[in-house]
């Protein structure tokens, strides 16, 4: 399988997405906007995963549109799809929902899984910590299923035919970490979360992330065949 993933700065990359593409043996074809990488055809596309970035889906670039109008296509045709932070954010958009100014989450904190996620994906936890980094969030599409809350914001994660979008952020590495704070540390200061530089790059990563990352990557997998 060819996994195909669009990258809108140098610094929020896959990441742990990586880690499960070589561990099952696929391919990746890696589409860098910022670098001027041209969005590839649905036809061509098995899984596509579309990742964070600072802009906002309501900036007035053509190729936000133009990247609506891939998932639009990729997702109505059941094909799998995850979205990450504005990739999440461009999946709700292209499916009716609002995107609005949401309290700033940026750093470690607590995400809850629904129940039906817990029927879905068997391992998941009621609880568990994920790096946040978003000043919008997304109101679901109609027929999405939740999946993921928080307390300052409920909508955290849905699933929406064979698409899941994620407000947070499972792939992070200690590298992509060390990338992600260099270049954004100023918007630290505006978080909710009572955090610092320090405290972000300090904070232990749980090895489960990479575990929940795995099987929401898998469930997609499976359902698409």
């Amino acid at each position: 399988m060819k996994i195909t993933i669009i990258q809108h700065v140098a610094f929020e990359t896959p990441g742990l997405i990586n880690e499960w593409i070589r561990a099952h043996g696929y391919h990746s074809d890696l589409i860098q906007t910022f670098n001027g990488d041209s969005l590839p055809s649905a036809d061509d596309i098995e899984f596509l995963v579309v990742l964070g970035g600072p802009m906002s889906v309501h900036d007035d670039y053509a190729w936000l549109k133009e990247e609506r109008r891939l998932i639009q296509t990729v997702v109505t045709r059941n094909l799998p799809m995850l979205g990450i932070c504005l990739g999440a954010q461009q999946l709700a958009m292209t499916f009716g929902a609002q995107v609005t100014p949401s309290p700033i989450e940026v750093g470690w904190g607590p995400v809850a899984s629904s129940q039906t996620t817990r029927q879905l994906l068997k391992k998941f936890p009621r609880q568990f910590t994920a790096l946040h980094w978003h000043g919008e969030g997304f109101e679901m599409p109609l027929q999405s299923i939740p999946l993921f809350s928080s307390p300052t914001w409920a909508n955290q994660g849905f699933q929406f035919l064979n698409a899941i979008g994620l407000q947070f952020h499972l792939e992070t590495t200690p590298t992509t970490l060390l990338s992600l704070v260099g270049e954004d540390r100023e918007f630290i200061k505006q978080s909710i979360f009572d955090t610092s530089v320090d405290q972000i790059i300090n904070h232990p990563l749980d090895p489960h992330n990479q575990d929940l990352l795995f099987q929401i990557l898998d469930y997609l997998t499976v359902a698409a065949n």
